[in-house]
């Protein structure tokens, strides 16, 4: 599921860099970063005929986060690859721009995930979904989990919640 939407620390960015289309602040910058790790050569995700590619089975999630963060869906995509790499723009109806780096080349002990954030005189990092700090004119702010939580548990409430109460999916179908 696209579950990183529901990630307590992307939610706590949203809320603090007031993201979504903008914010008011104008268009912003996000760049994806997906420290992805090499996979053995003989891994399945490796079999174009049979997957196509990794990113084509993981890189809805972070099109899904970084589109969720901004507030609305793409209108452009442009992407390049090699072996099992792929950098991806996405720019977006006001002007906003996301870049994800879907890289397998980097070190094992380098965070999985991190997002940055830029616009409106402001800066922002979400470092692994542990730590998300905001740069404005008033100095700097973090706030920081003991655990990396990549927002299962929240979008499952979120799931139940509709059910329960009858309301709209939490994720529409388009």
């Amino acid at each position: 599921g696209f579950n990183r939407r529901f990630a307590p620390l992307l939610t706590e960015l949203q809320a603090r860099f007031g993201a979504g289309a903008g914010g008011g602040s104008g268009p912003l910058a996000a760049r994806y970063l997906v420290n992805a790790g090499r996979l053995a050569p003989t891994s399945w995700y490796l079999d174009a005929d049979r997957e196509g590619s990794r990113f084509a089975g993981e890189g809805g999630h972070f099109i899904d986060t970084v589109s969720a963060l901004l507030g609305q869906d793409p209108v452009q995509v442009y992407a390049v690859g090699a072996g099992q790499d792929v950098q991806a723009v996405l720019t977006y109806p006001e002007g906003s721009t996301a870049t994800i780096a879907y890289l397998a080349g980097g070190s094992s002990r380098f965070p999985k995930e991190s997002i940055d954030l830029t616009g409106g005189g402001r800066s922002a990092r979400l470092d692994n979904f542990q730590r998300v700090s905001v740069w404005t004119s008033k100095g700097k702010s973090t706030k920081r989990s003991l655990t990396i939580d990549k927002g299962q548990r929240g979008q499952l409430a979120a799931f139940v919640e509709a059910v329960r109460d009858g309301a709209p999916m939490p994720i529409g179908l388009d």
